[in-house]
């Protein structure tokens, strides 16, 4: 691959990666994760071979760790929702039993 066009897409990364959205984040990391698979084929330097393999593991690592966020906000919710329910039974139970007068 020509050395201009490599750092062009790179800088596209660098700029793509920036986003704010988890699922757009998600996208761009996993299209980054293929052009690295794309490139490691095609190289022969071990410096950038080592540089590929180091960008393709914080790459994976940045994966799970959005996966492992979706289902702690599930767990989150679940929780959250269960206690709530709690204290509206605890408050009407404690009302009922609330002498009238």
């Amino acid at each position: 691959m020509d050395g201009g066009l490599l750092k062009k897409r790179y800088e596209e990364y660098e700029v793509n990666l920036r986003t704010s959205k988890i699922k757009d984040l998600m996208l761009v990391i996993r299209d980054f994760m293929e052009f690295i698979k794309s490139l490691k084929g095609a190289v022969y330097s071990e410096w950038l071979k080592r540089n590929l393999l180091e960008q393709e593991r914080i790459a994976k690592k940045i994966l799970t760790v959005l996966k492992v966020r979706y289902f702690l906000i599930f767990l989150y919710r679940r929780i959250v929702d269960g206690l709530v329910y709690k204290l509206i039974n605890s408050i009407r139970s404690f009302l009922s039993q609330l002498p009238i007068k």
